[in-house]
């Protein structure tokens, strides 16, 4: 932590609601304070603290693995000489990093000189990459490099021609005329060489590889005419590089692109930290978002991450056309955290990525940047009830239609379980000893995920009535749209039916994003 001008008057942890006291030891200048907090067991925590009137309010999370969760941005300037964003990332919680086109070639990652233009034309200096590998390790960041499992350069593959990838009527394969395809099969030469790219990446300080495809194409021919599923060659692959990286350091990792969550099924179980699924129509709701997320938890049990370009920004420019993508990515990273993954969509310099070409990403209003500040941290704080909650989904059936476990009503809105536009959308997930509801206010607007969006009608006077026959220790709610990140205790009565107890409880109104949770004895 860091804030001018002396230690605070008052320093909360809190883990969920519970707040308590912890070993913190300060040391401070005139300009700031730093508080180291040691002792804590793995879990998500909040911290606050008061001064002078003002309340600050952070969170941080003590983790066993470096992979159990992944919270990701990007990197593409590494020009000779060019700033350092990794700090300013870091204050987002990011704990990995994509290094986008880092490298000198697709099929030669390491260039023989210092400085050296990459594929493109575009200068990057050796040296400002390895200053952004080292700052990212000095913030508790994993640096991933990108690499394509399959893109050579033209010199590349007219070196190789018997490592392409083929049409049926003997055409080289290409993609955007430029890149040409090469066969990842484990008795191509390709397959070794690209594996030898990985581990020289991590050689110069990489600790992981973000495994680049394309979602093209699905079926080729290699050079002696065979035909190839390339489905099935992708798993393979994944599992060898995972390895490879790990010989070199245990805490290496790979991160498999699934375009479009193709070929989910083959590679969900793989050797990869994490899914990473890159968003494109007809995925256009956010139901489609709860489902890609929710499908790929249950396949694989890992972390999920969703690479979802907010386009809104693209070619916003005036202020109200701005306004309406703050809107979208509020909502789309609201629905996306929610259904419990995460957005891979912020990085350097206070951007946002637009396009699937990363350099061309753009920039956040600073008075954008406050309110996406608390998304992060409300995503760290309450990970148990987000990405890290393992509870039973069970909205489509305990709430709408003919269901009646949790019935909510407003005098101002209507409810979904299934993200409808209009309506306050409940995601509801149960287990023993506790129930969370995550509350996505769509009044006013469409289930496009990635259109703009008006500003939401907030929704006050929420009454939910629950059928749970059990002993209740506390409902809670928190919201990254409220003046605190600290959880609230809510007021609740019940009554004893023949269903069992019947519990009701006022909700807090919801702007974008509301948590609620139920603690059962």
């Amino acid at each position: 932590l860091s804030i001018p001008n002396g230690l605070p008057a008052v320093l909360t942890l809190s883990k969920l609601h519970q707040q308590f006291v912890a070993p913190v030891a300060f040391e401070s200048s005139a300009e700031s304070f730093s508080a180291l907090v040691s002792g804590l067991p793995a879990g998500s925590y909040g911290i606050s603290f008061e001064r002078s009137g003002e309340r600050y309010e952070t969170a941080f999370d003590v983790v066993e693995s470096r992979s159990s969760s992944i919270r990701y941005g990007f990197l593409t300037s590494f020009s000779p000489g060019s700033d350092n964003p990794v700090p300013q990332m870091a204050q987002l919680h990011l704990n990995a990093i994509q290094f986008y086109d880092w490298m000198y070639r697709h099929d030669n990652f390491v260039a023989d000189t210092e400085i050296y233009k990459d594929g493109l034309g575009k200068e990057t200096s050796l040296a400002s990459i390895q200053e952004k590998i080292k700052s990212a390790k000095d913030h508790g960041m994993r640096p991933f490099a990108y690499g394509a499992v399959y893109a050579s350069s033209k010199e590349g593959w007219e070196r190789h021609p018997e490592w392409g990838l083929y049409t049926l009527d003997k055409e080289p394969m290409l993609f955007g005329n430029w890149l040409y395809f090469m066969n990842i099969s484990n008795f191509c030469g390709w397959h070794d060489h690209i594996l030898e790219e990985f581990r020289k990446a991590s050689l110069i300080g990489f600790m992981g590889i973000h495994m680049d495809t394309y979602g093209f194409p699905k079926r080729a021919w290699d050079a002696s005419g065979h035909p190839l599923e390339l489905s099935s060659l992708f798993a393979p692959l994944v599992n060898k590089a995972a390895q490879t990286l790990k010989e070199i350091d245990p805490e290496n990792g790979v991160i498999f692109n699934a375009v479009n969550n193709w070929p989910i099924q083959g590679v969900a179980n793989t050797s990869q930290d994490s899914i990473y699924i890159e968003v494109w129509p007809p995925h256009e709701s956010y139901i489609d978002l709860y489902h890609l997320i929710r499908e790929a938890k249950l396949l694989s049990g890992k972390p999920v991450a969703l690479a979802a370009y907010m386009e809104p920004f693209k070619n916003a420019k005036t202020a109200q056309e701005l306004e309406s993508a703050e809107w979208s990515y509020l909502l789309a990273n609201a629905a996306i955290c929610a259904s419990g993954g995460t957005q891979l969509a912020l990085g350097e310099n206070g951007c946002i990525l637009c396009d699937s070409y990363y350099v061309n990403h753009a920039k956040l209003r600073d008075s954008f940047l406050p309110s996406v500040q608390r998304y992060a941290d409300f995503l760290v704080r309450y990970a148990p009830l987000l990405y890290d909650d393992r509870g039973m989904d069970t909205s489509m059936t305990s709430a709408g239609g003919i269901n009646e476990d949790f019935i909510f009503s407003s005098p101002s809105a209507s409810f979904s379980a299934n993200a409808q536009p209009g309506a306050v959308w409940a995601i509801i997930r149960e287990s023993d000893k506790r129930v969370t509801i995550q509350l996505i206010n769509l009044t006013g607007n469409s289930d496009k995920w990635n259109a703009p969006k008006n500003a939401p009608n907030p929704v006050s006077g929420i009454r939910l009535q629950m059928r749970l026959d059990r002993k209740l220790s506390g409902i809670y709610a928190a919201s990254p749209d409220k003046d605190t990140l600290s959880a609230s205790s809510l007021g609740f009565t019940f009554e004893s039916t023949g269903a069992g107890r019947i519990y009701s409880v006022l909700l807090p109104s919801v702007t974008v994003w509301t948590s609620v949770w139920i603690e059962i004895d």
